[in-house]
């Protein structure tokens, strides 16, 4: 009785309401104490570590070491941005450029050099980054898929489609574990390539929900080995963390709610 007590008066939460959706408050007594933030990133080339961490994504990126990340996969936020301190902040679009611009040249930074990075982009901001990307890392391809959740429209085209940007570090890169570059001979095999026309993910078929499992899994096959080391910069609900670690992938992730991070630590736990 006494035991039972006495772990009832160091939870964190005994009130028996939901919080967060999709989170219990045995949920919340369990992951709380287990987030990790900045400070808790002390990484070196010589002692990398899998983690989730509450964190904005450009003050987590400086905590990474110098070519330390083979895979990046990163859908940034299209409002209230990592500079943003108050919700109600609104920022001009020539000052979200500069945060893309910022966090692109430190993840240029800690890309391996064999390294490749996927932007997701829906089609509003897809010319920003092309000329982002393209200033910064060498782009091989335009991926476009159907990721919307159609609902009625009142525009003139129903706007169903959305970009995903491949840009790899240095001319030589790996891509279905295969080198490929100017510096090798070997070339991957024809029959290995496929279209960048996504037409068989399937999409979101609600509204808010999350992205199919297959469409970080064709990423994360495509650009890495198993062990590598992939980033998810804005992790959101854990999308990524949960293939790479289906698919045997090191996976180090940031985020700055902590709602989110929460249900991601579960997630991911959990697959």
């Amino acid at each position: 009785m006494a035991e039972a007590s006495e772990k009832l008066n160091n939870a964190l939460f005994v009130n028996p309401l939901e919080t967060i959706p999709g989170l219990t408050i045995n949920d919340l007594n369990k992951y709380l104490p287990a987030i990790r933030t900045m400070e808790d990133i002390t990484m070196s080339l010589d002692s990398m570590s899998e983690g989730m961490f509450l964190t904005k994504c450009l003050d987590g990126l400086k905590r990474l070491p110098d070519e330390s990340i083979d895979l990046i996969i990163a859908d940034p936020p299209k409002d209230n941005w990592d500079t943003i301190t108050e919700p109600s902040q609104n920022n001009t679009l020539q000052e979200y450029y500069q945060w893309n611009q910022a966090w692109l040249y430190e993840s240029h930074r800690v890309l391996k050099n064999t390294g490749s990075i996927y932007i997701f982009s829906p089609w509003q901001y897809s010319g920003m980054y092309q000329g982002l990307l393209g200033n910064i890392f060498n782009i091989q391809s335009r991926i476009i898929w159907r990721n919307q959740f159609l609902k009625n429209q009142n525009s003139t085209w129903a706007d169903e489609t959305s970009d995903i940007w491949f840009a790899t570090k240095s001319d030589d890169f790996l891509f279905k574990q295969h080198p490929i570059g100017i510096s090798t001979i070997e070339k991957i095999d024809t029959h290995l390539i496929e279209s960048n026309l996504w037409l068989d993910i399937p999409r979101i078929v609600e509204e808010g929900g999350r992205y199919p499992e297959k469409l970080f899994s064709r990423i994360i096959g495509s650009s890495s080995f198993k062990l590598n080391w992939v980033l998810d910069p804005f992790m959101g609900c854990g999308d990524v963390g949960v293939v790479c670690k289906k698919d045997g992938r090191r996976f180090i992730g940031f985020e700055a709610d902590k709602d989110r991070m929460l249900l991601s630590m579960k997630r991911i736990d959990e697959s």
